[in-house]
């Protein structure tokens, strides 16, 4: 069968869907990956090609919304957050998001300037799907022109989730708010946007619209919200790129190791705006018997100065190279460096910068006895310090880590998804 991944253009959306697309492919069936070109993050169609997978561009940088490039998902001081605790019922800040969701989308997929003008993103994916005819198409839960392509040319189609389902969560509860006479809600805030891109092409806004056919989720078991939907679950299996293997890998250390990684698209915030202490911090780990590997990229390294011995600082790394020799990992609570770290089994000290579901994943390690947490908004040097070594040297973070490892291969790993997948396709084509 013919596959069409749709996804939103930033390399931290394309990383977990590379190892299914390679089981699907592997298995023998068309593959190919549809995303934004050069706009939000201009690496990701080179990202695709580089996983060995075949990539769409989706129209040419000068015909894609200029907002795009202002939403690369970056977060700053005043930009609110689209995090919010699902388990908290009477949480305002679910409402919070669904507003500037409701912007963000509107920018995204804007409304052509003139009646019968062309909507670059939507138009593009749809008369690609109309000419190639996919029978599956797995969209980003983000990516809402997806299942109006995959409805045009006769597609079954399914998100594919790679964090906490917030959209999921969002629509319930805007649903409900709905059918409350006693607010003051009458219309779902997202047809302003949604709804133009559905009657273009004569579809009505449904759930399906906007929560696919199925769903396959990729987050661990404990995390996925009790809600009304088919989750179809999938093995996270950690991609973090391609890299040549340095020399400094090539034997475990003499000494534990401790990895602070800043995340791809994240080390601007984490080191400038969330007020971590990198300084100070190689100060405080200077004395330990310890090597401690740093992802710095070479504006963060200029404000440095002298760098500890014990400390190596490197541009990138890809996880699954450092991490099977590590013994810690400090990092913000980002999906791809939490499954990295859960499936080499190595604590974790989550420093969590809340933009999706940050706080919820770092809960969840520390309840799982697999790491500690550090309060972004009062970071304590000599409590980061005290912190690590704890990671280090107390063996029962060892056994939570090996916990979660557990709790991961619970889910069926990608290639025992194919068949499933291809029989759910056969149904809902």
């Amino acid at each position: 069968m013919r596959v069409l991944f749709t996804i939103f253009p930033a390399t931290a959306h394309l990383y977990p869907v590379v190892p299914l697309a390679w089981a699907l492919q592997s298995a023998g069936h068309e593959v190919v990956v549809a995303s934004h070109a050069g706009v939000v993050d201009p690496g990701v169609i080179g990202n695709i090609s580089a996983a060995g997978l075949t990539a769409v561009p989706l129209g040419t940088p000068d015909e894609l919304p200029p907002a795009l490039g202002a939403h690369s998902g970056e977060a700053k001081p005043d930009r609110p957050s689209l995090g919010f605790d699902p388990a908290d019922a009477e949480d305002g800040a679910w409402r919070t998001a669904r507003s500037i969701l409701t912007g963000m989308f509107s920018l995204h997929y804007p409304a052509p300037e003139r009646e019968g003008g062309r909507r670059p993103v939507l138009d593009n994916l749809v008369d690609f799907a109309r000419a190639w005819r996919p029978d599956l198409v797995l969209w980003d839960p983000l990516m809402f022109p997806a299942p109006v392509a995959a409805r045009v040319s006769g597609a079954a189609h399914a998100r594919l989730v790679w964090g906490m389902d917030n959209i999921a969560v969002i629509h319930d509860r805007t649903k409900r708010e709905l059918a409350d006479l006693s607010t003051e809600l009458t219309e779902h805030p997202w047809l302003s946007w949604f709804g133009p891109m559905l009657e273009r092409y004569g579809l009505e806004f449904t759930d399906e619209m906007l929560l696919g056919q199925w769903t396959l989720d990729l987050t661990q078991s404990r995390m996925r919200q009790p809600l009304d939907l088919t989750y179809v679950p999938v093995r996270r299996v950690p991609y973090n790129g391609a890299a040549s293997l340095p020399a400094w890998l090539h034997a475990r250390p003499e000494r534990p190791r401790a990895v602070l990684t800043l995340g791809v698209s994240r080390r601007k915030i984490f080191g400038k705006y969330s007020g971590f202490p990198v300084v100070e911090f190689f100060d405080s780990v200077s004395g330990l018997d310890a090597e401690v590997v740093a992802t710095l990229d070479s504006r963060q390294l200029a404000t440095v100065g002298t760098v500890p011995k014990n400390v190596r600082t490197v541009e990138y790394v890809p996880l699954n190279q450092v991490l099977p020799t590590s013994s810690a990992i400090i990092h913000h609570g980002g999906g791809g460096t939490f499954s990295a770290a859960v499936a080499h089994r190595v604590p974790q000290l989550v420093v969590p910068l809340v933009m999706w579901d940050e706080m919820v994943t770092a809960r969840y390690v520390a309840d799982m006895g697999a790491g500690l947490v550090a309060d972004p908004e009062s970071l304590d040097v000599d409590g980061l310090h005290q912190q690590l070594v704890r990671l280090l040297e107390d063996p029962s973070f060892q056994l939570g880590a090996r916990g979660l490892y557990e709790e991961m291969l619970a889910a069926p790993a990608p290639k025992d998804v194919v068949p499933l997948l291809e029989r759910l396709t056969a149904e809902r084509r």
